[in-house]
């Protein structure tokens, strides 16, 4: 990994160039070089900042500076992405501060300083102001940032939002165009510039009780001893809290009191019917949000099979019942699971999560939007199909299965689901739901999208 120093900067281009090269995903980078900076917060921001704005980034510098990405030298690229993503989207920084500070990132050489300096004062120029809202600006010059506020230029660089919505959304949101497309046609043009400002913004933290110890408002007590303000949803089951502290390092986290998880990844749990003492297969289990969530609605009595095919993804999932001390669960590969289940091979409830791509929760997972490529998704959906059909098999009679996606494609959702009942007259959909991603209010905490149907084996 090439050094740019110990400096929040430094590090935060060091995670980017190696994640440009190739080196493991941002969030193992993340993990293996935030315990040397000085501020997580800020290197988190900044490296997931660059990554979620990539293709808006470019089309700034590229108009700034006529040059063309693909033929600037990559650590000098990272550093030009740096630079602007704190020009843009960072108001309470300095500017001259950015500039000088990003420019001596690049070495020794003059020309390699002079030639960041040189770029980032042009971006600099093109700015008309750094903290402007939503309201009466217009939409060609103003690049959103969060909570209704954005950076206005002085001149239009996105396309006009009413005469070419798709490809407004495509660079504002830096959603790739195909993407775009699908969602286009799945939800329509009212829907599409929210799912995509919902797609790349500044997630909430969200924590979940571990209703075996404690309750939401009496954890939100409990962090305030720590020095950490929370707030809980209008129905208090959940809390929203905001700090840069690491939460791990949280007397409430070590001694297990809550766990990290989206509302919608909270729903698919919920919607299985299971009591204390049911016997439950959990397929995908890890990291194990769902695994708990079934847990605590068991209250801790019964059995649980945690499946997962990634033995180091499982041992998370043991991780996470151990901290929150949680018994009922035993942690199974797939080929384990008939000789777990014993001459009872086939239960009352079953969840299946199936891998998919991601793209309900691209605010989370900033990377998706540029691993993820069209010709994959339907080896993924066949993969879908195959576990459907390996999980269905599990399900005694008059059982029920709940089938999970953090998609938002109907191909890796509806689709799959009629497919598989119309091939198993056996079973019925008694439920489902499609949840788009949402920026939230000041009385919603936003939530990722994703997909969940019921089935019933009669």
């Amino acid at each position: 990994m090439k050094s740019f120093g110990s400096s929040n900067r430094g590090l935060a281009a060091e995670i980017l160039l190696s994640w440009e090269e190739g080196q493991h995903t941002a969030s193992e980078l993340l993990e293996q070089t935030l315990p040397e900076a000085e501020s997580r917060g800020q290197v988190t921001d900044l490296v997931l900042g660059v990554l979620r704005n990539r293709t808006l980034l470019d089309t700034v510098l590229t108009a700034a500076a006529e040059l063309k990405p693909s033929f600037v030298e990559k650590d000098l690229m990272t550093l030009l992405r740096l630079g602007a993503f704190e020009l843009l989207f960072c108001p309470d920084t300095a500017e001259y501060a950015v500039v000088n500070e990003t420019a001596s990132l690049a070495g020794k050489q003059a020309r390699r300083r002079g030639f960041i300096n040189a770029v980032l004062r042009r971006v600099q120029r093109l700015i008309e102001n750094r903290r402007c809202p939503r309201e009466g600006s217009d939409l060609r010059r103003w690049i959103p940032a969060k909570a209704g506020t954005g950076c206005l230029l002085k001149e239009p660089l996105l396309p006009d939002p009413d005469s070419q919505m798709l490809e407004y959304c495509s660079m504002a949101f830096s959603i790739p165009k195909w993407l775009a497309e699908r969602w286009l046609a799945a939800y329509g043009a009212d829907n599409l510039p929210a799912v995509c400002a919902a797609s790349n913004r500044i997630p909430a933290i969200i924590l979940q009780p571990n209703l075996l110890k404690t309750t939401a408002p009496r954890l939100a007590e409990l962090l305030k001893s720590e020095a950490v303000h929370a707030e809980l949803n209008a129905e208090q089951t959940m809390l929203r809290i905001h700090t840069h502290r690491y939460l791990p390092d949280l007397w409430t986290f070590q001694k297990g009191y809550f766990f990290i998880q989206d509302p919608t990844a909270a729903r698919a749990a919920s919607m299985l019917p299971v009591q204390p003492g049911s016997v439950v297969l959990d397929f995908c289990a890890a990291p194990g949000g769902k695994t708990v969530q079934l847990a605590m609605k068991m209250k801790n009595q019964g059995r649980i099979l945690a499946v997962d095919a990634d033995s180091r993804r499982l041992q998370k999932v043991e991780e996470n019942c151990r901290r929150l001390e949680i018994s009922c669960v035993q942690c199974v590969r797939p080929e384990q699971i008939k000789e777990a289940l014993g001459a009872k091979n086939k239960v009352a409830a079953v969840l299946l999560d199936v891998p998919c791509s991601n793209t309900g929760v691209m605010a989370r997972r900033v990377e998706v939007r540029w691993r993820l490529k069209p010709e994959s998704i339907p080896e993924m959906v066949q993969t879908q199909k195959d576990l459907l059909e390996q999980a269905a098999g599990f399900v005694r009679k008059h059982g029920t299965l709940v089938y999970s996606t953090c998609s938002i494609l109907p191909e890796e959702n509806q689709q799959v689901v009629q497919d598989f009942l119309a091939r198993h007259p056996l079973f019925t959909l008694e439920q489902e739901e499609l949840t788009l991603p949402s920026c939230g209010s000041q009385t919603d905490f936003g939530h990722d999208g994703g997909y969940a149907a019921l089935l019933r084996k009669t």
